[in-house]
């Protein structure tokens, strides 16, 4: 399965080539019986997502390096991001990279309560627009969500904020089972594998919008390694999973119910083995067409409107002026 969307290319499935033909990318996938190629300009690219197995050639990975676009891949048993090219000759080292590793504790608490209170108040915003729009009585949950942002304030270190964290995201999904038809098997959030085909697709996203969040923060000089909230630990880009939880709701969550209460994905579009569950490869390019379509989406900004993809990035660009003490950090809030 081949997907391309403004400033995106997504390889998922088998059978494509991807090679270099002078300053341009030629495809060449399977569709059947019938073979198609055709030709891709890179300067109309930022990244290339390779989520399946496929053939790439040394020429067509050289092309992208010299053209900045980020490639990344995808794996799918566990489903996680799982690769990045990045430069030989990158200075990896900066000046900033120094400055996030000292870090004060007060100031990581500080950038760390924003995010947090942020990622419940679109979590609360996601939660009022579907009771709105289904009649479905959440008020409570709401509220709950409201003290949870109350006690954030109080947080006197980095566990406590993250105990308020879990607590506000079990709450969360707990109301949006109410949401999601009972044929979905949805009980709640369980990522290690994902049991059913809520939790599949949400994991795929999530997957796609990181790697999306992590080019930012690359872009930005900043380290993805080294974390604000999480825990750094070997291969865990814990900076991304900080920045990503501005976007989980009004980006992927959006896209899933969007999906499945307007019956566009249903369960017979997924496949479960040995408590895995997995969606199936014409679905999944519906899914992606969705996440990426939301990517470009514009929302009001400041005062401008912009992608959802600039605005990712401009959050992380924002996230290096505080940890450099330049300004004080402003999470992304759904309004």
């Amino acid at each position: 399965m081949l997907e391309y969307r403004l400033r995106n290319l997504i390889v998922s499935g088998y059978g494509t080539r991807l090679q270099r033909e002078g300053d341009l990318i030629r495809v060449t996938c399977k569709d059947g019986d019938e073979t198609q190629s055709f030709l891709l300009s890179p300067h109309n690219l930022e990244q290339v997502i390779i989520a399946g197995e496929c053939t790439i050639s040394s020429g067509f990975v050289r092309l992208l390096i010299e053209n900045n676009v980020d490639l990344v891949f995808i794996e799918h048993q566990p489903i996680k991001f799982f690769a990045r090219v990045v430069r030989s000759d990158s200075n990896m080292i900066t000046e900033l990279w120094r400055k996030q590793l000292d870090l004060s504790q007060e100031r990581r608490l500080m950038i760390a309560r924003e995010i947090e209170d942020a990622a419940i108040y679109n979590k609360m915003r996601i939660l009022q627009r579907l009771s709105k729009d289904r009649s479905v009585e959440v008020s409570n949950e709401i509220d709950y969500l409201s003290d949870c942002r109350s006690k954030l304030q109080e947080a006197p270190d980095m566990e406590s904020l993250m105990g308020i964290e879990g607590i506000s995201t079990r709450q969360y999904f707990g109301a949006l089972r109410r949401f999601i038809p009972p044929e979905f098997g949805f009980s709640g959030r369980e990522k290690h594998p994902p049991p059913d085909p809520i939790n599949a697709l949400l994991s795929y996203g999530y997957t796609v919008l990181l790697s999306r969040v992590e080019y930012s923060l690359l872009l930005s000089k900043l380290n993805p390694f080294e974390g604000i909230i999480h825990s750094t630990y070997r291969d865990r880009p814990a900076l991304g999973f900080d920045l990503i939880e501005e976007f989980r709701q009004p980006i992927i969550d959006r896209v899933v119910l969007s999906l499945v209460t307007k019956k566009e994905i249903t369960p017979e579009d997924f496949e479960s083995k040995g408590g895995f569950c997995t969606i199936k490869e014409s679905p999944k390019r519906l899914f992606l067409d969705a996440i990426y379509s939301r990517f470009e989406e514009e929302r009001q900004y400041g005062d401008k409107r912009i992608s959802y993809l600039d605005i990712i990035f401009s959050q992380a660009k924002k996230l290096a002026e505080a940890i450099t003490g330049r300004a004080p950090y402003e999470a992304f809030r759904w309004r």
